[in-house]
């Protein structure tokens, strides 16, 4: 009995040895041709990066531009930088942020907002001169200048300053406070070189100098709600506010 035991024992080890052989030899198998197919097909194009792209209906700027400007990023399929892919769209003057998420290894998503535009602007250089390189832009509803390439038709209040930062910001900041004062009133034009002076509908200039703004738009408001009783003529008017009690007005 002991030697059948012996014997069989042998014949069971050598069925295992034979069928745990062939299981290796079949990964062995399916590795190979699977390594084969990679091979003989285009192994990188699993590797390219895909976009999904929701851009903002108010984005004046094509799909097909934003990729090209992203496509070395999107190149380097082993390294996707998301924050370098994120500052080379926001520096398009037209986007307000771009959100970039990765969904996958090689699958982002990007999201992206345009500016808001509040005033079109003429920078003061170009009143004589419209042949001057960035003339236009546009004031963001964060009081931000922005000069694009493309320059959109807009409705918006025209503002015309000089390029400097501060100036920007305080012209937006004041032109807030002129319109409250004068609503229902509507200002077409705000100029401030020197002195600040407003076109106002329909076609009223009002000349507010350097100082006390505000208080000489509250004088202007109450004037022309008084001479408007007598005459539309006043439409027309040019106001000159500057004056320390009173005001001089003339006709174009």
């Amino acid at each position: 009995m002991r030697f059948f035991s012996r014997k069989n024992k042998k014949k069971v080890t050598f069925k295992s040895f034979f069928w745990g052989f062939t299981k290796v030899i079949a990964i062995f198998s399916i590795v190979g041709l699977i390594a084969w197919v990679i091979i003989i097909s285009n192994p990188t194009k699993f590797l390219n990066v895909s976009v999904k792209w929701d851009l903002d209906e108010r984005l004046p700027l094509s799909q097909n531009l934003l990729i090209n400007k992203i496509q070395p990023q999107l190149n380097d399929k082993y390294n996707i930088d998301l924050r370098q892919i994120k500052e080379t769209i926001e520096q398009e003057p037209w986007v307000e942020n771009a959100h970039v998420k990765r969904l996958f290894w090689n699958y982002i998503k990007i999201k992206v907002d345009a500016k808001t535009v509040a005033m079109r602007w003429k920078d003061e250089k170009c009143i004589d001169n419209a042949e001057l390189p960035n003339c236009l832009g546009f004031i963001s509803n964060r009081g931000e200048l922005f000069i694009p390439e493309r320059i959109i038709e807009s409705d918006a209040i025209y503002a015309i300053s000089n390029t400097e930062i501060d100036t920007i910001e305080t012209l937006y900041s004041d032109y807030k406070i002129y319109k409250s004062i004068l609503q229902p009133m509507i200002i077409k034009t705000i100029i401030r070189t020197n002195i600040d002076k407003l076109v106002v509908e329909p076609n009223i200039t009002v000349i507010l100098g350097y100082k006390k703004q505000e208080e000489r738009l509250a004088r202007f408001e109450k004037a022309y709600t008084k001479l408007r009783k007598k005459s539309k003529k006043v439409d027309q008017a040019i106001f000159d506010m500057r004056y320390p009690k009173g005001f001089s007005m003339g006709y174009k």
